[in-house]
């Protein structure tokens, strides 16, 4: 590929080998990039967005096109997702790429990314190391959530942990995300660096949202979490009481949800037991025809209402998200919060982000979370986060 960087260039690119260099290039500039790939698919999609100042959006995602969405977990109520823009847009299948480029693009804006393309050095992603914040035993703020849920002023509470780790001095995030995309096919598998929240990687199960066709939207309610056992068959995988309760919440807040917006016909499959990786977990879906209910903005409408879902935050939501904040001792960020695409062909589909890492220059801090109800007990909730965490860690060391 030309060093030149014009529209004919990039619109030449036709091998998967060059336009993953277009994107590891972009990675070392600052401009905002996206890659991924969608659960039980072969193809790698990514874009770069080479002409928005970075900002939040409090657009419907129904009026969203060709873009890509990142929310934290504590941009809630009303939500206002940072939006990149699909400025250029890369399909990989296989061996093969191509790459389309919005049709507004200026040729001042294609020449000053082609400037930052060949300055920029193939270093290290994302930005210096924090300093780790202090933050409590894990067992130990367990403890107190069961103590508070017994007591009746809590149901449930989602707690996190984090926890650095050194990277490979050859550690390549490129490599890193086809060696993850491939050992998770049934997860969503993403890398994006943007300015406002650094370089962040992972390989999620839990879908939030979609809309496919702009004709029918569909959620989950995933929980309840066990290391996969020797079983012929996914159904004969045994779960605890503990697990069924917990999920169970997951899904009536979902139906809470519709009933609030005076919703009853929907379709509700489940629960039943899925694969993620290693790990198993329970799942009940959801779908609503939008056309024949009426709902045209039903996606807005719902991530309002779902966002931070109890999967990820507790019930009730907002004694759950109190305790967190009083106890956890630090920032999420974008961990448990969604992203995703949004207003491809009609479609948008947008993830809880869990088993998920920030990328610094020489560490990965990765996060994971277990659901606490008054049948926890601190020590399976702490090997359950170790658990989730084995789902990077194999593939950042293998």
């Amino acid at each position: 590929m030309s060093t030149q960087i014009t529209a004919s260039t990039i619109e030449q690119i036709s091998t998967r080998n060059q336009a993953l260099e277009l994107i590891r290039k972009t990675l070392s500039t600052t401009y905002p990039v996206a890659l991924w790939r969608l659960p039980n698919t072969t193809d790698i999609l990514a874009l770069i967005d080479i002409t928005s100042e970075e900002g939040d959006s409090d657009a419907e995602i129904e009026r969203l096109e060709q873009c890509f969405v990142i929310n934290s977990y504590d941009q809630s109520h009303p939500i206002h997702p940072l939006v990149l823009k699909g400025d250029i847009m890369i399909s990989i299948h296989g061996s093969e790429s191509e790459v389309t480029l919005n049709t507004t693009l200026k040729a001042s804006d294609l020449e000053s990314f082609n400037l930052a393309i060949d300055q920029a050095s193939l270093s290290a992603v994302g930005r210096s190391a924090r300093a780790s914040e202090r933050h409590p035993d894990f067992e130990e703020m367990v403890t107190e959530a069961i103590n508070h849920i017994k007591s009746g002023e809590l149901h449930k509470v989602v707690l996190s942990r984090y926890q650095d780790f050194d990277l490979p001095e050859s550690f390549d995030p490129i490599v890193y995300f086809e060696k993850l995309e491939k050992a998770y096919p049934n997860a969503f598998c993403y890398l994006v660096q943007t300015a406002t929240y650094g370089a962040w990687m992972g390989a999620t199960p839990e879908k939030l949202i979609a809309i496919e066709d702009e004709h029918y939207f569909s959620t989950d309610a995933l929980a309840g979490t066990q290391v996969l056992g020797e079983v012929e068959d996914l159904s004969d995988v045994p779960w605890t009481q503990k697990e069924i309760i917990e999920q169970a919440m997951v899904s009536r807040y979902i139906i809470e949800c519709f009933k609030k917006i005076r919703l009853r016909e929907f379709e509700e499959v489940g629960p039943k037991t899925v694969k993620a990786g290693d790990l198993v977990h329970l799942k009940t879906s959801f779908k609503v025809d939008m056309k024949e209910t009426n709902s045209p903005l039903l996606g807005s409408i719902m991530l309002e209402l779902l966002h931070p879902t109890s999967a990820v935050c507790g019930s009730p939501r907002g004694l759950a998200n109190d305790f967190i904040h009083s106890h956890e001792g630090y920032e999420r960020e974008l961990f448990a919060g969604f992203l995703g695409p949004v207003g491809l062909g009609g479609n948008s589909r947008l993830f809880v982000n869990l088993r998920c890492m920030q990328l610094f220059r020489e560490k990965a801090r990765l996060y994971a979370g277990a659901g606490i109800t008054e049948n926890s007990r601190p020590e399976k909730e702490l090997q359950e986060t170790n658990n989730k965490m084995q789902t990077l860690l194999k593939v950042i060391y293998s």
